[in-house]
């Protein structure tokens, strides 16, 4: 309990001001009361169009968070194997990740099956974030290890494989739950242009329709479905650390 009170006081606090904010109409009409935004969500037709839409978006998001992580990793690993394509594979995913996520998604809504954008903008949405993480974590390795490793005749791949990656693996763990929200914003950005269902349709009808309810409720899930996979890889994290020590 001591460790999550400051976590649920400042949970406690943001629902507070928001309340209050809604209540005093300090934004108008578009900020509500948080009660109002909760009485939406637990009412049973709203609940079940949110858990549908949660669920669609939470897969799309875990789908391109796999595939953009597993990606940059592949790259990161390169520029460890063949150190000079580093350089060139760093600059490439600099201008990957320089393209905004609305043009990627337009684009991907253009040339790909309306299905797949919101993966594939999901995984460009993550794959800088784990290329950075892994690519750092890969260059951890202590250098008296690696001497060792020289010493004994090890290959460049062999130093990787028993080297490299079991160190770097709490690094590259940390880089994908830091992705883990990018992964559910480029869902929803990519569900915008091709999507029937998910949380980005009901963005969009509740800005159309002027549902400020729906529109914030909406909001409320994805915020709640980005600290949930951000949790879940947290505890896999903390797991792995506590085994290895």
């Amino acid at each position: 309990m001591t460790r999550y009170a400051p976590l649920l006081a400042g949970v406690v606090a943001v629902a507070a001001v928001w309340e209050l904010l809604g209540r005093l109409h300090v934004f108008g009409t578009m900020w509500p009361p948080l009660s109002a935004v909760l009485a939406y969500v637990v009412a049973p037709d709203h609940h079940s169009l949110l858990a549908a839409a949660v669920l669609r978006t939470g897969g799309e998001a875990l789908a391109g968070l796999a595939i953009g992580s597993s990606a940059a990793i592949l790259l990161a690993s390169l520029s460890v194997l063949v150190p000079p394509a580093a350089t060139g594979l760093g600059a490439f995913a600099s201008i990957v990740n320089g393209v905004p996520v609305i043009a990627v998604a337009g684009i991907c809504a253009l040339t790909i099956p309306r299905d797949a954008t919101p993966v594939v903008v999901a995984a460009l949405a993550v794959a800088f974030i784990v290329f950075v993480a892994a690519t750092a974590a890969l260059a951890t390795s202590p250098a008296t290890h690696r001497d060792l490793f020289a010493v004994l005749g090890a290959s460049r791949i062999v130093t990787f494989a028993r080297l490299d990656v079991p160190g770097a693996i709490p690094g590259i763990l940390d880089g994908v739950r830091s992705a883990a929200p990018a992964a559910v914003v480029g869902a929803i950005v990519g569900e915008w242009f091709t999507a029937e269902r998910g949380l980005g349709p009901l963005l969009v009808a509740a800005m159309q329709n002027y549902e400020i309810e729906q529109l914030w409720a909406a909001a409320l899930a994805g915020t709640a479905l980005s600290m949930a996979i951000y949790g879940v890889l947290g505890a896999v994290r903390g797991t792995l650390s506590a085994r290895s020590s």
